[in-house]
């Protein structure tokens, strides 16, 4: 249903951190210094390598120090500290030459070496800063998404669970009211359904807890649960159920098909008299999957659908499938309902 986002908070803090520490431009400087110690003659290539390397060390180190200590949380705290180490390049790369190699700054302006070294840091530094700025952004968006995503599937998944709990007491108080009622008919006939009953909820109950079913065991339980009532009903009542294995395999929610059943049975098969029938079919088209449930009982009323069951159907198609699914309640002409779940065809997960 949901595309889930998994970011974990270290990996944020990987990815945003991913400046590294000017180690190798610090070791440069250590080594013009000491070349610069070293060495009797004072060259211009030496004097503006220290100042650029110096200005560039320190500018990235405080690049690196506003993306990893962790206080610094927003972006104008941030890019506070990288301007103010700028500042201090800018500073301690002109301090450099003029203090090591002052002859040399008198033969340009004054204005060149720090225009050279500002222009030197946001050809390197900024760049990197705006890249991982946009990092932290991107980031950021989308953890919100996640959590997001995160909260709306727990909301769906707890609507989802107390829809399920609201309707499995309804399904089992239909059952066992039609076994009472077979009671004061026929004991020895209600002896048979009772067992009938056992063993039929012994194999359904457990798979009713979950989120999802296969169509074929839904199918196979309407079938059980029609063959009960149909010990009530007697010969007047008949009943189909037809569908591919390749249909049976598509997953579907819990009970949506018993939900049908019975409101065919409450409401257009037990009051009609005569030879009633209900007819079970499914069919895949296109991706789409279609299950139909058809009586030839009353037909429409002013109760119809207006229980428990296909309320609740209902909800639980909007709130796996949205628009994607849908249930039709149609008259037939020659008596009775027509009720139709269309829904995507899948075989995966509907949560």
């Amino acid at each position: 249903m949901h595309t889930d986002i998994a970011i974990s908070h270290q990996d944020q803090q990987r990815d945003s951190t991913a400046a590294t520490w000017p180690f190798l431009s610090m070791a440069a400087v250590l080594g013009l210094l000491a070349y610069a110690g070293l060495s009797t003659t004072r060259s211009a290539w030496l004097a503006d390598s220290l100042a650029l390397l110096l200005a560039y060390t320190l500018a990235q180190a405080g690049l690196c120090l506003s993306q990893k200590m962790l206080w610094f949380k927003h972006a104008g705290q941030r890019w506070l500290v990288l301007m103010l180490s700028v500042l201090l390049a800018l500073y301690a790369g002109v301090r450099a030459e003029t203090m090591f190699w002052p002859p040399l700054t008198t033969g340009h302006a004054n204005w060149l070496l720090p225009a050279v070294i500002l222009a030197f840091i946001f050809a390197t530094v900024l760049p990197a800063a705006m890249d991982l700025e946009i990092k932290r952004r991107t980031q950021a968006s989308l953890a919100t998404e996640a959590s997001k995503h995160k909260v709306e599937r727990q909301m769906l998944e707890a609507r989802l669970a107390a829809l399920q709990g609201q309707i499995e007491p309804h399904f089992l108080f239909n059952t066992l009211a039609n076994t009472r009622a077979l009671i004061h008919q026929d004991a020895s006939l209600a002896q048979q359904m009772l067992n009938h009953l056992i063993a039929y909820l012994r194999a359904a109950m457990p798979d009713i807890r979950q989120n999802t079913t296969t169509l074929g065991q839904e199918l196979d339980r309407a079938a059980a649960y029609l063959q009960i009532f149909q010990i009530r009903l007697g010969p007047r009542f008949q009943f189909s159920v037809q569908a591919a294995d390749d249909v049976r395999a598509c997953l579907i929610p819990p009970l949506a098909v018993m939900s049908l059943v019975e409101n065919a049975i409450k409401h257009g098969i037990e009051p009609q008299p005569g030879d009633v029938r209900i007819d079970i079919s499914a069919s895949s088209d296109a991706g789409q999957l279609q299950i139909t449930v058809r009586d030839n009982g009353r037909g429409f009323q002013d109760e119809l659908g207006s229980g428990v069951g296909l309320l609740n159907v209902q909800e639980r198609l909007l709130a796996l499938f949205g628009e994607q699914a849908e249930l039709q309640l149609q008259p037939q002409e020659s008596g009775g309902v027509r009720a139709t779940i269309c829904l995507p065809a899948t075989s995966g997960s509907l949560s």
